[in-house]
């Protein structure tokens, strides 16, 4: 998964994978041991935190670096992919897909298969707005 989070991070700084992957676990591996414990973990957060003055917005981060579904008004996810769902009985709806981490959004039989485990079942056709 973290490999396909720092393509964009190599083309803006014209990094190696590997550069990138040691600058990204040094910010959580306070000791070096190449091992993010649990308090490693929170230590950051509360670092990290300690930046943030609305605990909407640090909640709304948290969301999306994680893409972890939910959160209500300004702390609303905005990260998780969103799939625009034909139903069998021709109407639409736009679905967020609750687990995206991992699924391939360029197949429409791993989109659907995720939608079903989220208990979205009466699907037609599933579309997304861009494929990367």
């Amino acid at each position: 998964m973290l490999r396909s989070l720092v393509g964009s991070e190599m083309c803006i700084r014209d990094r190696t994978v590997d550069e990138v992957l040691k600058e990204f676990s040094a910010a959580w591996n306070a000791n070096g041991d190449q091992v993010i414990t649990e308090n490693e973990f929170l230590d950051y957060y509360k670092d990290l935190s300690a930046t943030i003055d609305n605990d909407s917005y640090f909640e709304l981060m948290v969301r999306n670096a994680w893409h972890i579904s939910g959160g209500e008004g300004q702390a609303a996810n905005t990260a998780n992919l969103r799939l625009l769902v034909t139903h069998m009985d021709g109407t639409s709806t736009i679905e967020t897909l609750d687990d995206d981490l991992g699924v391939d959004s360029s197949s429409d039989d791993a989109l659907v298969n995720a939608l079903r485990k989220q208990g979205v079942t009466d699907i037609l056709k599933v579309e997304t707005a861009t494929h990367c």
